[in-house]
Formats: C-alpha cells, structure tokens, sequence
C-alpha cells in the first residue's frame, strides 16, 4: 500500500467514526442554553482533550498491547466486531447518544461538559480508539504512523470547523439531513469493519497452520 492510499484510508476510517457532520446536532443540543462565547470554549477544550486522548492512546497501543500479550490481529477482529457494532448502533439511530445529550442538559459546569459527553464519549469513542490502534500498529514504517496522527488531526480540525459554523451547518443540512450523512457513513464504517474481522482471521489462521 503506498503513502497517500494509506493515508486516505486510515484518515477516511476516523473520520467515519468520529462522524463531526453527524455530531453536529449532538453538539448544538448539549450546548444549547449557553452563551455563543461558553460554547466556543466548550468546543475548544474538548476538541483539544479529544486530540490529545487519542493520540495518546493511538501511541501507547502497541505496548499496552504487548504487556497483555495481544496480538494486532486479535486487535483486528475484536474491533471488527466493535466497530460493526457501532455502525449498526448509528443505522438504527443510536440512543446511547440521546443519553449524553440528556446528561449533558442536567450539567451546569462548563469545563466538566467539555470532557463529557463532548470529547468523551461523543468524538472519542471505543470505536475510534480501537481504530486508530489497528492502524498504527498495522503501519510498516515511521512514516504511515505519523500519517495516522496526521489522519487524527485532520478528523479533529474538522470537527472544530463544524463547531464554528455549527448552526449554519444545520440550517443547510437540517436535522434529517445530518442523520443522513450519519447512517451513510455508517455503511463505509461497516464495510471497514467487515475488512478488519476478516483480516484479522486471515492473520490467526495463518499463524495457526505456520
């Protein structure tokens, strides 16, 4: 696989899962009663804690991985399993989500939201989290791996920009609009599941037999 399909490709699986068009109208109901300038604020520190968790946990994945003695391929079918799980969490509409929506409602510290349900678990998921670990793991050379914290960047770039023009967002999509893009995506996100799964036991039962 060369660079830029790589990068592509590991940018393209966050994304999905992190999904900051269909986060938009979490994001604007859990912020709703506060001032224009609480919201940035909100939106600051949690992208930046949502940022900086992943990489840290995309990074660190490799050792916790062989301290438990797991190996990337078992990594790989575990998170085809998570992964295909919340693919067809976000088809179905997820109400997990509506939960931190409504916990974020009853919460009155600002900085608290900002950590949860913000950047956790809203854009730093299981899901997300396992990802970025079978991509960084899966990387062959210095390079790809700096492409993955490239691709976790970018994905959290982006969901900065949709926090500021949040509310024009929503007026251009509306609410049916923006759960259409979620359950589009969705079906990427499964079909990379599907990839990962079968990857994975390709690994082990190559192992096996060798």
């Amino acid at each position: 696989m060369d660079y830029l399909s790589f990068f592509i490709t590991a940018f393209t699986t966050i994304f999905i899962i992190v999904d900051p068009p269909g986060n938009i109208p979490m994001f604007i109901a859990v912020t709703e009663p506060l001032s224009n300038e609480e919201r940035n604020r909100i939106s600051k520190k949690a992208v930046l804690i949502a940022t900086t968790m992943l990489i840290a946990v995309t990074v660190t994945g490799g050792y916790i991985l062989d301290f438990f003695k797991v190996t990337v391929d078992a990594l790989k079918i575990a998170g085809g399993i998570l992964l295909f799980t919340v693919s067809v969490d976000i088809l179905l509409g997820s109400r997990r989500r509506e939960t931190y929506v409504e916990k974020g409602k009853e919460s009155i510290d600002i900085d608290s939201l900002a950590v949860f349900p913000i950047a956790l678990p809203l854009y730093t998921g299981p899901g997300a989290i396992t990802a970025a670990i079978v991509l960084y793991s899966s990387a062959e050379t210095v390079i790809m791996k700096l492409m993955v914290i490239a691709g976790i960047v970018l994905t959290y770039l982006i969901v900065r920009l949709t926090h500021v023009y949040s509310n024009q967002i929503i007026r251009i999509l509306g609410k049916s609009g923006s759960d259409i893009v979620a359950r589009l995506m969705a079906i990427f996100l499964a079909a990379i599941a599907v990839e990962y799964f079968f990857s994975g036991l390709e690994g082990k039962m190559q192992s096996i037999i060798w």
